[in-house]
């Protein structure tokens, strides 16, 4: 049986949770988002416009969707992205022109925006982002997009205690890292 890319990402995300890189990231944007959460106000963008979060809710479900866990969407990682990019000012230059391109290749595909495009037609667009000569504006985007989508999900509670099963209740005395032969030194 092939490998899918959730599961690629799911071993990503457990080697990242026993580094000290993952404990870098900004955990206040899912604080804020919990609490936002349990209200039953809706959710006012603090970086991007409706429009825009919108957007971005669309992609990060293409890059993690929903199976028999939460995709992105469903676990808030547009709205954790859009605080977390409300508060780190050289990001948002990159998420702007990012979504200007995607805009722009909407276009290019017919549509009025990219939420008006058939999946397939969205699809095509991240495909083209995903094989983009390295440094064009869509593989950039593409890996800022994926990047932090994937480093979002994995510390929300759907990407650790749904999808990963971590409780933050075990000792290891050791971590033997990735098993894979071909990434054995």
């Amino acid at each position: 049986m092939p490998t899918s890319r959730r599961s690629v990402i799911k071993s990503i995300a457990t080697v990242a949770i026993a580094t000290p890189v993952a404990a870098q990231h900004d955990h206040h944007a899912v604080n804020e988002f919990v609490q936002i959460s349990g209200t039953a106000a809706p959710y006012k963008p603090k970086f991007f416009s409706k429009a825009e979060l919108d957007t971005v809710r669309v992609l990060v479900e293409f890059i993690i969707p929903r199976t028999d866990t939460p995709g992105a969407a469903e676990a808030g990682v547009d709205r954790i992205i859009d605080t977390d990019v409300s508060r780190r000012p050289p990001l948002q230059k990159a998420w702007r022109s990012g979504l200007t391109w995607v805009e722009g290749e909407a276009r290019k595909a017919g549509g009025k925006s990219f939420l008006s495009l058939s999946q397939e037609k969205q699809t095509g667009i991240l495909r083209k982002a995903s094989e983009a000569a390295k440094g064009a504006p869509g593989s950039q985007f593409f890996t800022l997009l994926k990047g932090t989508t994937v480093d979002t999900y994995y510390s929300t509670k759907a990407g650790l205690n749904t999808e990963l099963g971590w409780n933050a209740n075990t000792f290891l005395s050791e971590f033997k890292g990735c098993t894979h032969k071909e990434h054995q030194v």
